[in-house]
């Protein structure tokens, strides 16, 4: 990457640096000037000019802090100029002439989700730094804490520590990415009494880099030299040109490649393949990047092997993504055949198309906002129908029958080791144990590692060795932003497990679960869950129309929410999961596949519950399907199940849960309230202080309720005889009355002895003594 192009980088993401420093101490002052000063005395190899003059001139008044005469009209301070204003969805030059607005230094960053629906919400975040491990710390709050001097002061110099170990060049770029995440991710970006504080200094400038990049690609193209001109004079027509190019990829065939695995032992390679899948989009990602010298700022969102990018609308940049894209295909064919493809969209945009709506427009801003995304999904779902080419048909045709023998484990036909496992499956099983006790992992050509594209492989490194400068190639490492590592990109990934090794049928041992007796208590199953976000796509379109005529429709909170969503299912669900005996397999930025022992899968789900409502405000729900199993079931059985199971609670409706069945579904609240946390409860106190009654008093109760019949009363009659039967052996009279009350009105309702019903069961599993 040419110097100039880095040069706009670090000064576009820095640009508004000075706006944290300034509220250590509420100096009154240019936050420009404060940044610009900041900078050079913190780290003197970024005090180039054309750097400084980003946070210097990035605003109106450029003759604040002494233009020089001379001022050059191609300096890269007119480019963060109107970078920044589209990233922050306002012309300021309209606002120039504004009077004297309300600053309050001391806000807190508000929750997005509060300006998400038609529901005006009042929730904010803790002040402070980036903590993974601390998800309250993430958890939006009902009260507001005070930003204070001291929280900034923190944040400021732990920024300063982190600069220190920076270079203004290509190899730290994603390092500065890194250290403005890992400090400001959030403070607000503005503090404005009169805004919607909702957007945090990272997200800001992390996106206003992202749109001086593609800007910079768009003018080189067109061949504008005279920026003033341009960006500054003509701000006005600029944002009405195409000068942006939104790019959509996905990487399809993920689940079937994860699961589709049928040997017994297999289920030991599930989380090495699924961050294998994940690292192939990865690195398809990040070659695309250099490819068009871009950044990690220019994606706007990525998780589950698909996502957004932002760059200029060149046809450079568009041939860019055909080529890679075909030679990432070609790489794929050859390893998978055709169970992995990458697909990808183009669509153009204006700066006015994803800015706020002006009341002169005839068209919205979520009208034309949602235009771009939905062309996207159109042109995604022709090339998911159309993932071949004839010529690549006819190619796949012409190989015929491969020779040689099937893989144990993946079935494909190759050359087997002694194990009877093809070369991917048996580097794949070495890795597994890896992925979760290593932190490091480097992409380069030594063809040891496990292909990730043409000429690439991904292996094993160490902090050590990186410090020590012994590693050559594309460093990732995995849930921890450092700074200071040159070329390297942190993966959040959500790899819990309580188990040392990958054997998961220890879940269905239940050696942890004795009773009083020193027996196991509990049916020795194990149990799958998946879990869905309920129409989240829709929700990133419409979430933020309702309120003012859409005025919060705005690229700005389309990046923050994205994150947001993809921080709980990335970043901290590892320690929602912390202390249950159960291993997550999967988890992309809106879904989950985790599988350990029953009752603590159920736990689980019902403690994500209470914190998704929680972390959305209850503004959007998830979908669940939980199956249980025997631990000797393949697992790509499993995985079909328990997506079926998931697909029934979908097409039910919204915040649906189907429990071991298809026809169990519950409305999650319902479910936990209703069933786990109600009626299974009294059933339980009930049946362990009755200790003479036994299991086969629960067995008749549950005969009671399948002969239920509405129509005829007698089964009503039947259920009162028997308890009245129970009532006369009982040393608990009291309690045995509340119960039969109970009971008798729930069997009169068909939902609630249905909840009955499957609370019984459910104290059947925990206390059934199963050899």
């Amino acid at each position: 990457m040419e110097k100039r192009k880095i040069d706009l980088f670090y000064g576009a993401l820095f640009h508004d640096i000075g706006k944290a420093v300034m509220r250590v101490d509420r100096r009154r002052i240019r936050h420009q000037r404060v940044g610009a000063e900041f900078l050079q005395k913190a780290q003197p190899a970024f005090a180039n000019s054309q750097i400084l003059n980003s946070i210097k001139y990035h605003h109106i008044d450029f003759d604040n802090w002494h233009r020089p005469a001379n001022f050059p009209s191609d300096d890269l301070s007119y480019i963060t100029y109107i970078a920044d204003n589209i990233a922050s969805g306002v012309d300021r030059r309209k606002h120039a002439e504004e009077v004297e607005k309300k600053w309050d230094s001391t806000t807190p960053l508000q929750d997005v989700f509060n300006r998400f629906g038609s529901q005006v919400e009042h929730r904010y975040l803790k002040p402070g730094e980036l903590y993974i491990d601390a998800p309250e710390k993430a958890m939006p709050q009902n009260r507001r804490y005070d930003y204070t001097g001291g929280e900034y002061g923190r944040g400021v110099e732990s920024f300063r520590t982190g600069l220190m170990a920076l270079q203004p060049t290509e190899d730290y770029m994603q390092s500065a990415l890194n250290l403005l995440e890992a400090t400001m991710s959030f403070m607000p970006s503005s503090t404005n009494a009169e805004e919607v504080a909702d957007i945090s200094l990272y997200d800001h400038m992390k996106l206003t880099a992202a749109f001086a990049l593609a800007i910079q690609q768009y003018l080189d193209f067109t061949k504008v030299n005279n920026l003033k001109k341009e960006l500054f004079n003509g701000s006005a027509k600029f944002y009405q040109k195409p000068a942006f190019m939104m790019v959509q990829f996905e990487l399809v065939g993920i689940e079937p490649f994860i699961y589709t695995i049928v040997s017994q032992g297999a289920h030991k390679q599930l989380r090495s393949r699924s961050f294998y899948a994940e690292m192939l989009s990865e690195w398809f990602v990040d070659t695309l990047l250099k490819k068009v010298e871009l950044t990690r700022a220019n994606v706007l969102y990525m998780a589950g092997g698909k996502g957004y990018i932002i760059m200029g609308n060149t046809p450079k940049n568009r041939k860019i993504i055909e080529t890679w894209r075909d030679e990432f295909n070609s790489f794929l064919q050859v390893q998978f055949t055709n169970q992995l493809r990458m697909v990808t969209a183009t669509t153009t945009f204006t700066a006015d198309q994803v800015r706020e709506p002006k009341k002169a427009k005839k068209v919205s801003t979520f009208e034309s906002y949602s235009r771009t995304f939905n062309q996207l999904a159109q042109e995604i779902s022709k090339a998911k129908q159309q993932l071949f080419t004839a010529s690549e048909i006819l190619q796949l045709n012409r190989q015929g029958k491969k020779r040689g023998r099937e893989c144990v484990i993946c079935h494909q036909i190759d050359e087997l080791d002694e194990q009877n496992h093809c070369q991917l499956c048996a580097k794949l099983a070495v890795f597994s144990q890896n992925i979760q006790h290593e932190d490091f992992f480097v992409v380069d050509d030594d063809p040891a590692g496990l292909p990730v594209g043409p000429n690439a492989f991904m292996s094993i490194t160490t902090e050590e060795a990186i410090r020590a400068g012994q590693v050559q190639g594309k460093i990732y490492s995995k849930n921890q932003l450092n700074t200071g590592f040159k070329q390297q990109t942190y993966l959040w990934v959500s790899d819990y497990s309580d188990l040392s090794r990958n054997d998961f049928n220890t879940y269905a041992k239940r050696q942890w679960q004795l009773g009083p007796d020193g027996k196991v208590m509990g049916i020795k199953r194990l149990a799958a869950l998946r879990v869905d976000v309920d129409d989240l796509y829709a929700g990133f379109l419409a979430g933020f129309a309702d309120q003012e005529d859409g005025k919060y429709t705005a690229i700005s909170r389309y990046a923050t929410l994205s994150r947001r969503i993809s921080s709980f299912f990335k970043v901290y669900l590892n320690s929602f999961a912390e202390g249950k005996a159960l291993t997550i397999i999967y988890s992309g930025g809106d879904d989950l596949f985790l599988i350990g022992a029953w009752d603590d899968v159920l736990q689980f789900l019902v403690e994500l519950k209470e914190k998704f409502d929680r972390w959305t405000d209850q503004k959007m729900t998830f979908s669940a399907g939980v199956y249980m199993y025997h631990d000797k079931l393949p697992i790509n059985i499993v995985a079909r199940q328990t997506g079926q199971l998931l697909q029934a609670a979908k097409l039910a409706g919204k915040d649906r849960v189907a429990l071991f069945a298809s026809d169990n579904i519950y409305r999650l609240d319902d479910f936990i309230n209703q069933i786990y946390q109600d009626k299974l409860v009294q059933i339980r106190q009930f049946f362990l202080q009755e200790t003479g009654f036994g299991k086969g008093s629960i067995y008749h109760l549950l005969d009671l309720i399948r002969t239920r019949n509405e129509k005829d009363r007698i089964s009503f009659a039947r259920l009162v005889y028997y308890l009245s039967r129970l009532e006369s052996r009982t040393n608990h009279t009291e309690e045995f009355k509340h119960f039969k009350e109970a009971m008798i009105h729930w069997f009169d309702n068909a939902d609630q002895i249905k909840q009955v019903k499957t609370a019984l069961i459910l104290y059947l599993y925990e206390v059934r003594e199963d050899n």
